[in-house]
């Protein structure tokens, strides 16, 4: 009995240690798998604070605000920025419609950090490989490469839409890589499509065309019209009201469309490119349309 006792004795013995190195392991385990999440989201946080990487903005309808309003938006913006707080501390030194273009568009946050400096400006812009490659790339007019270039009394970034558009409409059609906007902003303003006050007339997307090699048409605005011209690989401009995308006026570039509706290129926005539009929400802030062939 006594023999049976202690071999019992050191089974349960033998357990415990089992159990306790069992205990040892997960607890190893545990916080190696600890030390992993707090190294990863140490390294994203030290990532993004030295490459000024910005919290996701949701993108909204465009709003006309007063400048009082304009720098109350940034200083609730720059909580989540610090290159928004920069912006700010120098808020001098930026044109106020550049300071509202930002309040309603976070991505244009690098152009407008960049523009005390010129900062990412080229004297030469160039399309990338990647652009030359695509039959529609976006090009945003803000991009620092020709956004800090003048164009009437701003900028192409500011007030570059129009010839922005029509220089994409070009690229698709002839594929000449040598048209950019900052080629086709100079170009408009030598030519005097670009009108004091107003911005760009509407005549550079029939007559400022032809000179590019291509035909602009006016169409009637009319959804099957559109989809006719898309399915003959015509791509549209289209003179955009106050809406979606401006609280003024705009261009945007419609390359395509699926079942849920058009596709487009919005020179002053990637989040309103990357999603399609359904023709009654487009349509209600369409003021002009042409169709372009080569």
């Amino acid at each position: 009995m006594r023999a049976e006792e202690q071999r019992k004795y050191r089974e349960r013995k033998r357990e415990r240690q089992r159990r306790r190195k069992r205990r040892k392991r997960l607890q190893r385990l545990y916080s190696f798998v600890l030390f992993l999440c707090v190294a990863v989201l140490a390294v994203w946080g030290v990532r993004r604070w030295f490459a000024g990487e910005e919290a996701a903005y949701e993108i909204s309808a465009p709003v006309v605000r007063t400048e009082e309003e304009v720098l109350a938006e940034l200083q609730r913006m720059a909580k989540t920025s610090r290159d928004i707080r920069k912006i700010l501390d120098r808020a001098e030194e930026y044109p106020p419609e550049m300071l509202a273009a930002l309040a309603n568009n976070p991505e244009m946050l690098e152009f407008v950090s960049g523009y005390p400096d010129q900062s990412g400006a080229e004297s030469d812009p160039q399309l990338t490989a990647a652009e030359r490659k695509e039959q529609y790339p976006l090009f945003l007019q803000w991009d620092q490469r020709w956004g800090y270039l003048p164009y009437g009394n701003s900028n192409i970034g500011m007030s570059g839409c129009g010839p922005t558009c029509l220089s994409m409409a070009v690229h698709a059609l002839t594929g000449d890589d040598s048209v950019t906007p900052a080629s086709m902003a100079q170009f408009s303003e030598e030519q005097g499509y670009y009108v004091e006050g107003t911005g760009t007339s509407w005549t550079l997307m029939t007559d400022g065309a032809a000179a590019f090699g291509l035909t602009g048409t006016e169409l009637s605005l009319d959804e099957g019209i559109m989809k006719r011209e898309l399915d003959a690989g015509h791509p549209i401009i289209c003179a955009m009201g106050p809406g979606d995308f401006t609280t003024a006026g705009h261009f945007i570039l419609i390359c395509g469309y699926t079942d849920d509706g058009f596709q487009i290129n919005d020179p002053n926005c990637k989040a309103r490119s990357g999603r399609v539009w359904s023709y009654e929400d487009l349509s209600r802030q369409i003021r002009n349309l042409w169709s372009y062939q080569a």
